[in-house]
């Protein structure tokens, strides 16, 4: 080659950012992602305030989003962040209710699939996002056209009895129910019962979503993150 022949520069990769609070899944996100060709991760977050710093500093083109985190939901992140141009948005979650859907599509999330997807389908959705275009999952899909379909029946925010609020506060404070049972002088059973409608309303299931929308109710204050060391595996 001389020197008036052009240099020609390699296809620019897309810039993804994984935001998931379970490192498992998060470090299997990655590897996958970055295998794909065309595709190159820039950054990887456990929490909105990594993920706004993170996206700061790398500027992805596209962020894979899981919708309940310890250290808040991704409604945080779609809200917080400032980037010109935004990313595009592909939420990875195993939540699908109508209001997290909502929350997310309102907010600007360009795609939002289920944690139970198949890695063809996530490959799908990624690009679908990465071009701009929209890819819902199967589940997700229903969800919306249930929106659309009976938009007066959508639960914005679906509203909790008094007694479900008291068990919730309880279940996220790390009680049992036999000990939620003595506290609100209830029967194991009716408190099972409230842990089952609570669960129907929200979609949500375990202990630390459930954590979670506690402290979005104002039922108490956000939990503090664990030390390092109490992570450490046999500790």
């Amino acid at each position: 080659m001389n020197s008036s022949d052009p240099i020609v520069s390699p296809i620019e990769k897309v810039g993804v950012m994984i935001v998931e609070d379970q490192t498992a899944i998060r470090h299997m996100l990655s590897a996958f992602v970055a295998a794909m060709p065309g595709f190159a991760v820039v950054g990887e977050a456990g929490d909105v305030p990594e993920a706004l710093k993170i996206a700061e500093q790398t500027r992805p083109r596209v962020v894979v989003l899981d919708w309940m985190l310890l250290g808040g939901v991704g409604l945080d992140f779609l809200r917080a962040v400032r980037l010109d141009p935004p990313p595009h948005v592909l939420v990875f979650s195993a939540n699908t209710t109508e209001l997290a859907v909502r929350e997310a599509l309102a907010a600007g999330a360009q795609g939002y699939i289920e944690k139970t997807a198949s890695f063809t389908e996530f490959t799908q959705a990624l690009k679908a996002v990465a071009e701009g275009r929209t890819y819902l999952g199967p589940e997700v899909s229903k969800t919306v056209q249930r929106i659309v379909t009976n938009p007066e029946k959508a639960e914005v925010n679906p509203e909790l009895s008094v007694r479900e609020r008291d068990v919730l506060r309880f279940v996220a404070e790390g009680l049992s129910s036999k000990e939620i049972a003595e506290c609100l002088g209830l029967s194991v059973r009716t408190v099972e019962n409230h842990r089952a409608s609570i669960t129907r309303r929200t979609g949500l299931r375990s202990v630390a979503q459930l954590t979670l929308h506690a402290v979005r109710l104002g039922l108490i204050p956000m939990p503090t993150a664990p030390d390092a060391k109490d992570k450490e595996p046999g500790r």
